[in-house]
C-alpha cells in the first residue's frame, strides 16, 4: 500500500505550510509515466518511480548512458582506463567493492571530528561585515572532505580549490574580449595545473608511502598517474559539485522559511538529515539519469508493455520520479520532512540514485553537510537575495552560484 492511500497523514496536514519546490525548468512534467521523445534514435522519458528504480536495477540490460560516457575515449590519444562512473560488469563490481570501506559506515563516522573542525573554520568566515559566497564555502567543505577520502593533500589551500572551481564552472560566454579569452584559457588549463599541483604530489607521496585512501588504492591495483587523475575528477564531481548544492539549496530553504529553520535547529541529528533528505528528494541535484539497452527491455508504460530494442537511450527524469505521488505521496512537490513512505523506499528517493550506479558517498555527503548547515545556522543569517540558478547540461541538473549571506548583528537579532 502507498503512503496516499493510507488516510490522512501528517504530510497532507502540513501541506498548507510546507514550503515548495523552488527550482523548476520550462519542460517539467509529472506525467505521463513513460513517453517516447523525439530526436535521433529510439529514446524514451521515464517519470514513474517504479519503473525508473526497475530499469536502474536492470545491470544486465542496461550501460551508463549519462555524464558524457558514450563520448569516453573517442578522442584519441593516450589510452586511459575508463572511471568507475562508466564501469559496467565485473570490473565495476571489483572498483565498488575496492572503494566500498572508504564509505563504510564506522569509517565515515570517524571522520566527524575532523569535518566539525573543518566546518567551523570554514563558517568563521561568515561574519557581520559583509558578504561571503556561500555557494563558494560550501565547496571548500565539500571538496576538503572529499579531498580527504581522495588523498589529495592540498586541498586546504585556495590553489586547489580555484584550480577545481575553474575547471567545473560552464563556460556560457560568447563573447570575444581579451578578458574573455583569458577565461577561456584560465579555464582550460585548469584541469593541467590541478593535475601537476595536486594529483601528481599526491602520487608521489603515496609512491613512497602507502595510506588508507583511494590514491593509494589506485596505485596498489597498477593505476597509472593519469588513470588516477581521471579517478580524482569522477570523484571530484561526483562528491564535492554534487553536495555543493545540496548544502546551497538546503540552505536556500531554510533561510527562506522561519518554521522549517526552526524545525531543523530544535532537531536532533537524525532529524536534521530528514531534512536534508527532503530537500534533496524534492531538488535533486542530478535531474535526469539516462542508460542505454544493452538487451531487449520490456517496460510497464501506463497502457501497457512496451517493447524497447538494444541500443534505445531511457531518460529517467529523478524531478518527477522523487515527485511521483503514488510513492512520496501526499503533496510530493511541498518540502515535508519525515514524510511517510512505503518500505525499502529512501527517504531521498532516488536523490542519491539506485542500483549498481547508486551513490556509494550517500552516509558521507549527508553526514557533511549536516554539519556544516548546523554549524552555520547556529546564528542568525541574512541573504542578499535568491541565489543565481544555472543548469547544467552534463548533470542534468542545477549550479547554484552567487548565495550571499552574512551573520545578523547581535543588536538586531534583540531587537535593539
Amino acid at each position: 500500500m502507498t503512503a496516499q492511500t493510507q488516510g490522512p497523514t501528517p504530510v497532507a496536514a502540513a501541506a498548507a505550510t510546507c514550503p515548495v519546490r523552488k527550482l523548476a525548468q520550462p519542460d517539467d512534467a509529472l506525467t505521463p509515466d513513460l513517453e517516447p521523445v523525439d530526436g535521433p534514435g529510439e529514446r524514451w522519458r521515464i517519470r514513474s518511480f517504479e519503473l525508473a528504480r526497475a530499469v536502474l536495477r536492470h545491470a544486465d540490460a542496461t550501460r551508463q548512458a549519462g555524464f558524457n560516457a558514450e563520448d569516453f575515449g573517442s578522442g584519441g590519444g593516450l589510452a586511459i582506463r575508463p572511471p568507475i562512473l562508466y564501469l559496467e560488469g565485473d570490473p565495476h563490481h571489483a572498483q565498488r567493492r575496492a572503494a566500498a570501506r572508504f564509505f563504510a559506515p564506522r569509517t565515515v563516522e570517524g571522520y566527524r571530528p575532523w569535518m566539525e573542525e573543518t566546518a567551523e573554520r570554514l563558517v568563521a568566515q561568515v561574519r557581520t561585515d559583509g558578504w561571503t559566497d556561500l555557494t563558494r564555502l560550501a565547496m571548500r567543505m565539500a571538496m576538503e572532505v572529499a579531498s580527504r577520502v581522495i588523498g589529495l593533500d592540498r586541498a586546504a589551500s585556495g590553489g586547489m580549490h580555484r584550480r577545481l572551481d575553474t575547471f567545473f564552472e560552464p563556460d556560457a560566454s560568447t563573447a570575444r574580449t581579451p578578458l574573455a579569452r583569458w577565461r577561456a584559457l584560465n579555464r582550460s588549463t585548469a584541469m593541467l595545473r590541478f593535475f601537476l599541483l595536486d594529483v601528481k604530489p599526491a602520487v608521489r607521496a603515496r609512491r613512497r608511502q602507502r595510506r588508507d585512501d583511494l590514491i593509494s588504492r589506485l596505485l596498489d591495483d597498477g593505476y597509472s598517474d593519469v588513470d588516477i587523475l581521471t579517478e580524482c575528477v569522477t570523484y571530484a564531481a561526483a562528491g564535492m559539485v554534487t553536495t555543493r548544492e545540496l548544502i546551497s539549496v538546503a540552505v536556500w530553504h531554510l533561510l527562506d522559511d522561519d518554521a522549517l529553520r526552526a524545525r531543523y535547529r530544535a532537531a536532533d541529528r537524525e532529524g536534521r538529515v530528514s531534512v536534508l533528505d527532503e530537500v534533496l528528494r524534492l531538488e535533486p541535484v542530478i535531474g535526469h539519469i539516462l542508460r542505454r539497452t544493452t538487451a531487449p527491455l520490456t517496460l510497464d508504460g501506463p497502457q501497457g508493455p512496451v517493447e524497447v530494442p538494444v541500443g534505445t537511450l531511457l531518460d529517467i527524469d529523478v524531478r518527477a520520479a522523487n515527485a511521483d505521488a503514488r510513492t512520496a505521496g501526499a503533496q510530493p512537490l511541498a518540502l515535508c520532512p519525515a514524510r511517510p513512505l512505503p518500505r525499502a523506499v529512501p527517504p531521498s528517493l532516488l536523490g542519491f540514485g539506485d542500483g549498481h550506479h547508486k551513490c556509494p558517498g550517500a552516509p558521507l555527503a549527508l553526514m557533511e553537510s549536516e554539519i556544516f548547515v548546523s554549524a552555520l545556522l547556529r546564528d542568525d543569517l541574512a541573504a542578499a537575495g535568491p541565489p543565481h540558478v544555472r543548469w547544467n547540461d552534463v548533470s542534468q541538473g542545477y549550479d547554484l552560484v552567487r548565495l550571499r549571506v552574512r551573520r545578523v548583528p547581535a543588536r538586531v537579532r534583540r531587537g535593539g
